[in-house]
């Protein structure tokens, strides 16, 4: 009997998330760093297309508008190796990727397109592998990958890999929540801005005091609002002066609280009730030119 189901094509969407809260700590025997996070999925989606072929063994890649990332680094691909060895499916496998979420963005619309790559492959089998072994398979490629395993907003540690949903009260406060996203036409390198971070400029001295800071919100001692915090904001602000002045100017001039989502470029607020966002819009566009990325969005 065939270990495969007769389903040979589908389509799965890949949300993208922001960084509420982004704590780093010291590097780990591994090389990364022991990090705290809560992260929220957005309303913005790339579309994965995953079909069977009869290319035996081979996987093609394809991303309309992003050619630069239709390749074998892309983590929608390394997925694919991972679970065929996993499974042993020696079939070909293509992959079409709808690109909405911008790229090097801190926005995870790398790991999410691999991990709807890897939910789109488990049905394709007649034995479905559970959530521990597709933690496992998401964790070997991304450390960012295993929270889109997680519908809805949810608390990651150790270097990203190991992940709880947040808890009930906390998730709905989020739930349904509108952000501004705007993004300048440029993209960051995770890498750059990780290797600019200086540990000792964390408002944190060790992971005992990001757990309380979550627990606490968790708690409803803490406001959204003042759980919002990102450590990776610093090297971002200081090496792209750009971002800071329209920071700066978005506080003075409307009261909001912009952050940057992870290591950027893309940057976030959260919309207040009745808030008039065309000046905001335009103040944005007016500092950072037309070619923007610029969106509003909910949380899910």
């Amino acid at each position: 009997m065939s270990l495969l189901s007769g389903i040979c094509k589908v389509c799965v969407p890949a949300p993208a998330k922001i960084n509420l809260f982004l704590s780093v700590g010291g590097k780990r025997s591994d090389g990364f760093h022991e990090i705290r996070s809560v992260l929220a999925k957005v309303q913005l989606y790339d579309l994965v297309t995953i079909r069977k072929t009869e290319e035996k063994g081979k996987t093609t890649i394809s991303c309309p508008g992003n050619v630069e990332i239709a390749n074998n680094q892309n983590l929608a691909v390394q997925m694919v190796d991972n679970w065929r060895s996993a499974t042993g499916f020696e079939g070909g496998i293509d992959i079409s990727i709808d690109k909405k979420i911008p790229i090097q963005a801190g926005l995870g619309g790398g790991s999410s397109d691999a991990v709807s790559t890897l939910i789109g492959l488990n049905l394709f089998s007649q034995k479905k592998l559970n959530f521990e072994e597709l933690h496992e398979l998401s964790s070997r490629v991304g450390s960012d990958c295993p929270s889109f395993l997680l519908g809805a907003a949810c608390v990651a540690s150790g270097r990203g890999e190991q992940i709880r949903e947040v808890k009930s009260d906390a998730s709905k406060g989020i739930s349904c929540k509108r952000v501004l996203l705007f993004k300048p036409s440029c993209g960051f390198s995770t890498a750059d801005i990780y290797g600019r971070y200086r540990v000792g400029d964390s408002l944190f001295s060790d992971t005992n005091q990001m757990d309380e800071r979550i627990e606490h919100w968790e708690s409803g001692q803490l406001s959204l609002i003042d759980l919002m915090y990102n450590d990776l904001s610093r090297p971002v602000l200081e090496k792209f002066i750009f971002i800071t002045v329209l920071f700066e100017e978005l506080r003075e001039r409307f009261k909001l609280n912009p952050m940057v989502s992870g290591s950027g470029s893309c940057c976030f607020f959260i919309i207040p009730e009745g808030c008039d966002l065309e000046p905001i819009k335009q103040l944005i566009r007016d500092s950072w030119g037309e070619d923007i990325f610029l969106t509003e969005a909910k949380l899910l």
